[in-house]
């Protein structure tokens, strides 16, 4: 509930990834990357 209320992003949208029932869109991942300050290609586990 808190990363959804910080990132804007849907609650049941990061449940739904928790569960993997669903993966995120491409601008999902660009909002994750920004909020933990982190790559793409380390949200997506490409690199370390």
């Amino acid at each position: 509930m808190e990363l959804a209320r910080k990132t804007g992003l849907s609650q049941s949208a990061i449940a739904k990834w928790e569960l993997n029932k669903t993966e995120p869109s491409a601008s999902a991942i660009i909002t994750l990357a920004k909020f933990f300050n982190e790559t793409t290609d380390y949200i997506l586990g490409v690199t370390n």
